[in-house]
């Protein structure tokens, strides 16, 4: 029995589409060679902290439609940690002295 060629179609087309599904949910990590001017920006904004990379991912969103976690590693993650206990654990005028 033959398989028509519209229903062969019709499967060739969901499993195309489910291909480009899975490729696009992986994430990489655009820091390693950034190519384009908002990679570099952002990445530099990823040091600063993830504040920074926030605001310029939500400002530019329309624009460039930037994904958060291409420009962060697991090691940005531990140093934010770090960063944040060590501001909590300053006494208030320090933390005001440091504005």
């Amino acid at each position: 029995m033959k398989k028509s060629t519209k229903s062969s179609r019709t499967l060739f087309a969901i499993a195309a589409v489910a291909a480009l599904v899975c490729a696009s949910a992986r994430a990489e990590y655009r820091c390693d060679e950034p190519a384009a001017p908002e990679d570099k920006r952002a990445c530099e904004l990823a040091k600063q902290g993830p504040d920074e990379l926030r605001q310029f991912i939500q400002r530019t969103s329309s624009i460039y439609g930037l994904y958060f976690y291409d420009y962060v590693t697991a090691a940005d993650f531990d140093r934010w940690q770090v960063a944040s206990a060590a501001a909590r654990d300053l006494p208030k005028s320090d933390q005001l002295a440091k504005r």
